[in-house]
């Protein structure tokens, strides 16, 4: 279940014909790092690497807990390469610790089913390998992607997301109203995403699956902030640093 709510704030950061919003998402190298607030006690980290060459793209998301939490203990690699004009199907691997062994768990789509296999970083050992028959499906990382470059297109769609070996539908709404939002002492430009992801983490304060998140309103389309209900109250998940060339959050003053 923990496991589950980092997947769902990994989400924020996630079909038939689609369309991206008037100007166009610019991929570009960059590093974005986010941490998740319940209240005032920070549960933990996601850190996120973007490489490409403008065609393809290899991006690596780190999502740790806080080591000062006696109640939580996550600590998860995940990794994807993808054409960003192509994002169903995508190969995603999934890196852990596991009784102190180092573990890469590869998922990969084979004909009409989806495959999952289990090894030892440091052997090569094949330790298990499971597979389901499943639709075509965004993987973590890709659907991040695929929400940027929807951003602000007014669009209301569900996305199959690949959640382990399963294939959940999540209901995104992509506003395209202007969303001014006071971030880092400045009113900056964003685009509102709302939506709701069909699963529940209970042991993380009763995490309902209801989420809105704010997205930078310029050809970068980075998420600075979300909010994710439970039932104790919102958890937000906030951008805190980023290295982007030339990039700062668009203020409102600025001229589009």
């Amino acid at each position: 279940m923990k496991f589950q709510f980092f997947l769902t704030v990994l989400l924020f950061l996630s079909i038939g014909v689609i369309s991206s919003s008037k100007g166009g998402f610019k991929v570009e190298d960059e590093y974005l790092e986010y941490h998740a607030f319940w209240g005032f006690i920070n549960l933990g980290s996601i850190k996120i690497w973007t490489e490409t060459d403008g065609e393809y793209v290899k991006s690596r998301f780190q999502i740790d807990s806080n080591p000062w939490l006696f109640f939580i203990s996550i600590h998860y690699g995940f990794e994807s390469e993808f054409r960003i004009d192509s994002l169903l199907d995508a190969k995603f691997l999934i890196y852990e610790m596991k009784k102190g062994r180092k573990i890469v768990t590869v998922f990969e789509r084979k004909g009409d089913k989806i495959v999952a296999a289990q090894k030892d970083l440091e052997t090569g050992e094949v330790i298990e390998v499971t597979e389901k028959e499943t639709r075509s499906f965004y993987n973590g990382i890709t659907a991040f992607y695929l929400t940027r470059k929807l951003s602000g297109s007014n669009q209301k769609l569900t996305l199959s997301i690949l959640i382990q070996l399963d294939v959940k539908d999540v209901e995104v709404n992509f506003h395209n109203e202007n969303s001014d939002l006071k971030f880092s002492g400045s009113l900056i430009r964003t685009k509102k995403i709302s939506g709701f992801i069909p699963f529940v983490a209970e042991d993380i304060a009763g995490v309902t699956g209801d989420f809105v998140a704010y997205y930078s309103d310029d050809s970068a389309r980075i998420p600075i902030r979300a909010y994710f209900k439970t039932s104790l109250g919102n958890v937000k998940v906030e951008l805190v640093k980023w290295s982007r060339s030339d990039w700062q959050p668009p203020q409102v003053a600025d001229k589009k």
